[in-house]
């Protein structure tokens, strides 16, 4: 069985789709999503479509997420927010209707999930955190104290890829696919082969340019958001 895990979408529609069609020729039973659907870019009412429909999708929610509702909810963290970010979380608001926002609020923060015999624990940040950051050259104690009960414990957040083994549990960060922070305009994703426990990492080109126009465009005061597509 082939297990696909992806994560920090953020509502980078160009980005899903070419990896979305790169794990339909993998043949992937199912697809472990670790948060931050939406934030940063501007097309979410695109991809929480294309994750609602497809019944391979098994996702939770990450910090932008939790931001989103507080937006929603406090014009202060909506401007507080709006000056950190951009205006990706209007367009959330502008975007998503009623049943895609309760379905983004109702997921889950972290999971535990066995799929054909193998557990994966999934969640956003550090474990059991949304919002803490685990880096690749984090000192090996604290790598170690990362790791779940499960086979492969998975995590994002950092929009960085990562791997590390021990004991012959694994330690996962699939890295972002729709904002990469290590090579821009690449998406980073992993296929994990059940049978023989092999992990691949996997980069596609997406449109980065359609990207660097809409940042621009929607928010000139916030370059990091063009930027960090030519990195």
């Amino acid at each position: 069985m082939k297990v696909a895990v992806i994560s920090d979408l953020h509502a980078n529609i160009h980005a899903l789709r070419v990896v979305l069609e790169d794990l339909d020729k993998e043949n992937v039973s199912a697809i472990l999503v670790a948060g931050d659907l939406i934030g940063y870019y501007y097309w979410p009412a695109e991809v929480v479509n294309l994750l609602m429909a497809d019944e391979r999708f098994i996702c939770i929610r990450g910090n932008h997420e939790n931001i989103l509702h507080q937006v929603l909810g406090s014009e202060e963290a909506a401007h507080r927010y709006y000056a950190k970010y951009g205006s990706g979380y209007e367009v959330c608001r502008r975007q998503l209707s009623e049943t895609q926002l309760q379905w983004l609020f109702s997921l889950p923060e972290k999971i535990n999930v066995t799929l054909d015999g193998i557990t994966f624990h999934v969640g956003h940040g550090a474990l059991g955190s949304t919002d803490e950051y685990l880096y690749p050259n984090a000192p090996i104690e604290r790598l170690l104290g990362n790791y779940s009960e499960a086979t492969y414990t998975i995590f994002g957040h950092t929009h960085y890829p990562f791997f590390h083994e021990h004991g012959g549990r694994y330690l996962l960060n699939p890295g972002s696919v729709g904002q990469p922070r290590d090579t821009g305009g690449l998406a980073s994703y992993l296929v994990v082969n059940t049978t023989n426990k092999v992990v691949r990492f996997k980069r596609r080109a997406f449109d980065k340019d359609a990207i660097i126009a809409a940042a621009l465009e929607k928010d000139p005061s916030l370059g990091y958001l063009a930027d960090i597509m030519n990195r």
